[in-house]
C-alpha cells in the first residue's frame, strides 16, 4: 500500500535534504526515530522533525486542508582551529536549507505550497555546539475522507 500523502510529503523534504549532504553543504540528514537531541550532532549535522498539524478552514468543498509544521535542526560545531565566526556558519547553513526546501514548494506535486517560518537559534548549555531550526510549514490538501489521495 502506498503512503499517505503526509508521509510522502515529510519523505520528499527529507530526500531534498540529503542532496545537501551530496553537495557538501551538509554532513548528514537524520528522520529521528524519537525526538530530542542526537547524543554527539555533527558540525552541519540536519535533523528534521514533525510538528502536529493544524486544519485549515480554507478547503475547497469535498477536502480537508492542512498546515503541517516541519523543522530542521542544524548544527554548528566549528573545530578549535576554525577562524570563522560561528554566526557565519550558522547563517550559511539556513540559508542553504531554506533554499533547498523552496526549490520545489509543491514538494513534487503532493502539497500546495511550503513556506518558510522563522529560525530559532540555539545554543547547547555545554557550548559544544550551536546551531539553528529552520521552521517551514507545507499547505496540503486531499479528499476529506481519505488522507491517501491527492487533492
Amino acid at each position: 500500500m502506498a503512503a499517505c500523502i503526509l508521509e510522502q510529503i515529510a519523505a520528499f523534504v527529507k530526500t531534498a535534504l540529503d542532496e545537501l549532504v551530496v553537495s557538501g553543504a551538509a554532513s548528514s540528514v537524520d528522520r529521528p526515530l524519537r525526538t530530542g537531541t542526537p547524543r554527539s550532532p555533527a558540525d552541519k549535522a540536519l535533523v528534521l522533525y514533525q510538528d502536529d498539524p493544524a486544519l485549515d478552514e480554507e478547503a475547497p468543498m469535498g477536502f480537508k486542508q492542512w498546515v503541517q509544521p516541519f523543522a530542521v535542526d542544524c548544527y554548528v560545531k566549528p573545530s578549535d582551529a576554525s577562524t570563522t565566526p560561528v554566526d557565519t556558519a550558522v547563517n550559511e547553513i539556513r540559508a542553504q536549507v531554506e533554499k533547498k526546501l523552496r526549490e520545489d514548494p509543491t514538494c513534487g506535486g503532493l502539497a500546495l505550497d511550503l513556506r518558510i517560518a522563522e529560525p530559532e537559534g540555539f545554543v547547547a548549555a555545554n557550548g559544544a555546539f550551536e546551531g539553528v531550526r529552520v521552521n517551514c510549514d507545507v499547505l496540503y490538501r486531499h479528499v476529506e475522507d481519505d488522507p491517501y489521495s491527492r487533492s
